[in-house]
């Protein structure tokens, strides 16, 4: 990626790139990123946790990282992805956004939107943390099942954001 040793303090990547040059390197090659994005088993931390194990600093509380996919249930053949944490869970908002190919049309993944919930059940509170989860479609199933995750910290000022407790 040609802007990769010029982007200074910002970094923030199209779902093309995050797609083509990210996700795609990882899943087909292993290629090795940990320059600028961790890979981190993504629901072993609340997303407040999350900030402190990115090797970039974010002046735009924008964080990337790349996970394996985990399923509820690993037995069956369910492929429900279990994003549940040990304070709360990630649930799924909207619909998946088709991402494709400027250059050919072809869809090459789909992005998911999810916001974090603290605390379990009916007692669980909607908080100012999301995160856009980017699938390869280009992937074949005896490849590394990876997602890339962009985590967002939302301002409080923002409408419907709530803060996290950091304890």
């Amino acid at each position: 990626m040609d802007n990769f040793n010029s982007m200074g303090y910002r970094f923030h990547l199209t779902d093309q790139e995050i797609i083509h040059h990210f996700l795609e390197a990882k899943i087909r090659d292993g290629a090795d990123f940990s320059a600028v994005m961790k890979e981190v088993k993504f629901c072993n931390f609340e997303p407040w946790q999350l900030p402190e194990h990115s090797p970039l600093p974010s002046d735009n509380q924008e964080w990337y990282f790349f996970s394996k996919i985990v399923y509820k249930h690993s037995r069956s053949s369910s492929k429900r992805i279990d994003r549940t944490t040990r304070e709360g869970s990630w649930k799924v908002t909207g619909q998946d956004r088709e991402i494709y190919d400027e250059n050919s049309g072809q869809l090459i993944g789909k992005r998911k939107t999810l916001v974090f919930y603290q605390g379990h059940g009916s007692n669980a509170v909607k908080t100012c943390w999301v995160t856009h989860e980017f699938h390869s479609e280009i992937a074949s199933s005896d490849q590394e099942p990876f997602v890339l995750c962009r985590l967002k910290r939302k301002s409080d000022d923002e409408p419907s954001s709530r803060s996290a407790s950091s304890s």
